[in-house]
């Protein structure tokens, strides 16, 4: 069933009436893994003494990924474990120095995207409370970062 961009009623059709679906209806929607809210204490910052003190980094990860075959099969070898994911997270907020979030962000996502099948990953890191004047809850960074898929070539 082929359809038309503004045709809402066949639109309607194809997502709610389980007798006109078929296999080449396919809306795209990603599944993913979440972690939110992880705090780790870590000594990242521009200043000197965040870097020797450290504070409250938390963390949220959405980790894109085909979760088809865990949920049918309802085991852990047809996923990604969040408790791994957890711990890859956890060394580098508190093992590593960054000076800005953006650089933390960037080195949680190119290690996830390393050690796990991912398609793509979105990483949100944030200080609480910012070393900065004033009443802010937060302060932080978002990046999503994809997996390159590199063609093969024939020689």
């Amino acid at each position: 069933m082929a359809l038309d961009c503004c045709d809402f009623e066949s639109l309607e059709t194809a997502l709610f009436d389980t007798r006109a679906r078929s296999s080449t209806i396919r809306l795209y929607m990603p599944d993913k893994i979440i972690l939110r809210g992880a705090q780790f204490h870590g000594k990242h910052g521009v200043s000197p003494e965040e870097r020797i003190v450290g504070g409250r980094i938390i963390v949220d990860v959405e980790i894109e990924y085909d979760l088809t075959r865990a949920g049918i099969s309802d085991t852990i070898e047809e996923t990604i474990s969040y408790s791994s994911v957890f711990k890859v997270i956890r060394a580098l907020v508190e093992e590593t120095e960054s000076l800005l979030l953006e650089g933390l962000a960037q080195k949680i996502a190119a290690a996830l995207l390393e050690n796990f099948p991912m398609d793509a990953v979105t990483v949100n890191v944030r200080k609480q409370p910012p070393p900065i004047r004033g009443v802010v809850e937060s302060a932080g960074v978002e990046i999503r970062r994809t997996r390159v898929k590199r063609l093969e070539t024939r020689d």
